[in-house]
């Protein structure tokens, strides 16, 4: 189970700036939130050592790179779900795999040239062991990752627990 990290709200405001744009200067982060750069560092650094920074992130736009095609798989298996992702990162420009919890045993992110090379590869995966069904969910468009709409101070839920 993870424990919970709770911040106050110059952490969030950090987090919320980071977010935004990973490369922000300390001192401009400092001026936003009312503290020292000093007190920025530290706080940034606290919070990489309690592993709620785990480092920066660069989302390129992959379809101005050729890949079009942004598609999530959904797999019902019976076994084999290490070679049946081994499989998927092979043969796809895979993103995200995961086993999941609901309809699906599997479930991965992926990208693509375009639908023929999709459905190439989904065929493949149909005929590999322990693979019982699999369904493909094509998206409208890119990906956004809009971290910043999450609550990064969640409310207490009574029924969760910490």
């Amino acid at each position: 189970m993870v424990t919970i990290i709770e911040i106050d709200e110059i952490d969030n405001k950090i987090l919320r700036i980071l977010i935004r744009d990973a490369r922000a200067r300390l001192k401009d982060i400092a001026k936003d939130c009312g503290i020292s750069s000093v007190s920025v560092l530290k706080r940034i650094k606290r919070l990489k050592t309690l592993g709620v920074i785990t480092g920066a992130t660069l989302f390129p736009r992959l379809d101005l790179l050729g890949l079009n095609i942004v598609a999530t798989i959904g797999i019902e298996a019976t076994a084999n779900q290490d070679q049946i992702i081994k499989f998927i990162d092979e043969h796809t420009n895979l993103i995200e795999p995961s086993t999941s919890i609901g309809e699906y045993d599997l479930t991965t992110i992926v990208y693509a040239e375009n639908i023929y090379t999709l459905e190439k590869v989904v065929s493949k995966i149909r005929k590999l062991v322990g693979v019982r069904k699999v369904t493909v969910n094509v998206w409208a468009g890119q990906p956004h990752m809009l971290f910043e709409n999450i609550d990064l101070q969640p409310r207490c839920d009574k029924n969760r627990k910490a």
